[in-house]
């Protein structure tokens, strides 16, 4: 998945969880859940792809571990005892949805790491950040039946949708009213 697949998908599914009862007290807080869906990636990219672009070339490591979700989780639980403002615990939770739409069940010695051992897979050898970044663009928004395309449109559409019933229907609204 890229930007809009993760952005536009985590916001969806926070969406629907706040419409059950038990959840619904949950704050939509935008650039925390964005934050948190792009963590994992936040971390990894720059650190498997361009740092240990030599020796590893994966941009799907530390970040996007089980160990590292229930670190930011403590992390965030702290605070959350310490100043009793829950708005932190998005973090951990659209972290842990990221590693769901990343599918990182399908890559165990990643998920669970260290406990399968202290590698972590090979990754895609790129000429350069530059070349990654094509060839992620190239496959994200490449007009296919592929996972990355799909999710795109998906988290694209989901995003615009947001931006409507946030922006444009209270404006329309407002407007009605006045005439």
């Amino acid at each position: 998945m890229f930007i809009f697949g993760h952005l536009g998908i985590t916001l969806g599914i926070f969406n629907l969880i706040r419409k059950y009862p038990a959840f619904s007290k949950i704050d939509l807080n935008i650039p925390l859940i964005a934050f948190g869906a792009m963590l994992p990636d936040i971390i990894d990219k720059p650190l498997g792809k361009v740092m240990l672009a030599n020796s590893l070339a994966n941009g799907r490591i530390y970040g996007h571990t089980l160990l590292f979700f229930f670190l930011v989780l403590i992390t965030a639980y702290y605070f959350y005892k310490k100043n009793n403002n829950a708005n932190l615990l998005i973090i951990p939770a659209a972290s842990f949805m990221h590693l769901i739409e990343d599918r990182m069940w399908m890559t165990p010695q990643t998920l669970f790491w260290p406990l399968l051992g202290w590698q972590f897979p090979d990754g895609y050898q790129s000429a350069g950040i530059l070349d990654y970044f094509l060839s992620i663009f190239k496959n994200a928004y490449t007009p296919t039946m592929s996972f990355v395309f799909m999710s795109e449109m998906i988290g694209l559409s989901i995003m615009i949708i947001a931006l409507v019933n946030r922006e444009l229907v209270p404006y329309f609204k407002k407007y009605r009213k006045r005439n």
